[in-house]
């Protein structure tokens, strides 16, 4: 009987509870992000805060990773508007070449 009221309290703790602001940016960082053209995201696992930086080449044709500051989407060879790791891709790496990445 403890065992499974332990059991119960732990799978308790474990469910998803009301947003809170944990893991978010102070309003100085989320001002200061927007103002240099960024925008404030969740990304990854714990659903954190996180400024996405615009790329200054965004939209720009690229041909391999460098030519970008974010990355270069494999399927529009355009350079991605915003430095944002998180999520699945399809990019193109230094020598041109497709790769496709998930990062949480």
């Amino acid at each position: 009987m403890k065992r499974a009221l332990a059991l119960i309290l732990l799978l308790a703790a474990c469910t998803p509870g009301e947003e809170t602001d944990q893991g978010g940016l102070d309003a100085a960082a989320r001002s200061q992000c927007i103002a240099a053209g960024g925008e404030v995201r969740r990304g990854g696992r714990l659903g954190l805060e996180f400024c996405a930086e615009r790329s200054p080449q965004a939209g720009q044709a690229c041909s391999r990773a460098s030519d970008c500051s974010s990355w270069c989407d494999a399927l529009s060879r355009t350079c991605a508007p915003y430095n944002d790791p998180f999520g699945c891709r399809s990019f193109l790496d230094e020598a041109g070449q497709p790769v496709e990445i998930c990062v949480d």
